[in-house]
């Protein structure tokens, strides 16, 4: 069976760090390097798919035009070209995680039967990988606490994966409260993998996570929302818009190592604030929301309900409907 055309995305202000160029030696795998207003200025490795600002306006993408600099949103513009170029599994990671041996392996999308885990809203799926007192960004700062018991039906059964979240040991996905007060470094264990029901949320990330083609529409990153927000706002709209396709999300063990670019906490503080007290609103905007048909079509009508809401500005409305008229144009939506 030929392999499938697999796409890793990346943006970065940098040249090509040393994770990217491990990437970009897996033969079985293209990677996409998108540029920003602040570099790289270019990219010489003929492994890579540069896209810079001035190629990126030249790919004749709607969505092009509502794409903000200076944001980790202009991702988005990677994933159209990936799904221009007949992508059919698409990864995301950031430039300063490390693939470790067996990453992009052992993808099973429709697995026979798989672990499942249903809870009555939120699920701190760090539990099932680590005995740290650890949770992911994103998650409800008022549940944090309840995390580790809060009650939960495990079982096994079979499940039409639409998106793996592998985890990151050492300098995990976790939120500036977690390193400013308690830090450290985190290592998973290799435990079996777990898929979220229907109705259980926990938020995911762009930094270690493969999609399907079935799947694409939920791409889309929202670019006017700070960007230590934007990736866990997107997981949450998908995870909704999956369940309306019989698709669920489901996280695997640690796969790549992160060994994080320097940051400024107290800035991820400010840029999380509105993730903090806002999420629990998202979700039940999401929950109030009946989407119908195709996932970019819910896609638009989940973010028109989140602008009535005011939890994001209507320009973000204008860019979700440039993407979805994106995909009607690459085939990917009736």
């Amino acid at each position: 069976m030929p392999t499938p055309r697999r796409f890793l995305v990346v943006t970065s202000i940098h040249p090509p760090t040393e994770a990217v160029l491990a990437y970009a030696a897996r033969a079985d795998w293209t990677v996409v390097l998108v540029g920003d207003r602040k570099g790289p200025a270019a990219v010489t490795d003929d492994r890579i798919v540069f896209l810079d600002l001035a190629r990126q306006k030249s790919l004749g993408f709607e969505y092009a035009a509502h794409c903000p600099e200076n944001h980790y949103a202009r991702k988005n513009v990677g994933y159209l070209y990936a799904l221009a170029q007949g992508a059919e599994l698409i990864a995301e990671t950031d430039d300063d995680n490390y693939p470790l041996p067996g990453w992009g392996g052992a993808l099973e999308f429709e697995p026979a039967e798989v672990r499942t885990v249903e809870t009555d809203r939120y699920f701190n799926v760090y539990r099932e990988f680590t005995d740290a007192e650890v949770w992911p960004r994103g998650y409800p700062l008022r549940e944090v606490i309840h995390s580790r018991t809060a009650p939960a039906r495990i079982t096994r059964g079979p499940a039409q994966v639409a998106v793996w979240q592998e985890l990151a040991d050492d300098d995990p996905d976790v939120d500036a409260i977690f390193r400013l007060t308690r830090g450290g470094e985190v290592h998973f264990r290799p435990a079996e993998r777990l898929v979220l029901k229907p109705g259980t949320y926990c938020p995911f990330n762009s930094q270690n996570t493969f999609w399907r083609r079935p799947a694409f529409a939920g791409l889309f990153l929202p670019g006017t929302v700070s960007m230590r927000y934007c990736d866990i706002l997107r997981g949450y709209v998908a995870q909704r818009l999956f369940w309306r396709q019989g698709l669920c999300l489901g996280f695997g063990p640690a796969s790549v190592r992160q060994l994080r670019n320097q940051h400024d906490l107290m800035r991820d503080f400010a840029e999380e604030v509105t993730m903090y007290r806002e999420i629990e609103a998202v979700v039940a905007v999401l929950e109030a929301t009946a989407t119908e048909g195709p996932m970019g079509s819910g896609l638009v009508e989940v973010y028109q309900a989140l602008a009535r809401a005011r939890l994001v500005p209507e320009p973000e409305v204008a860019a979700a409907r440039a993407w979805q008229s994106d995909l009607r144009r690459l085939g990917l939506e009736p």
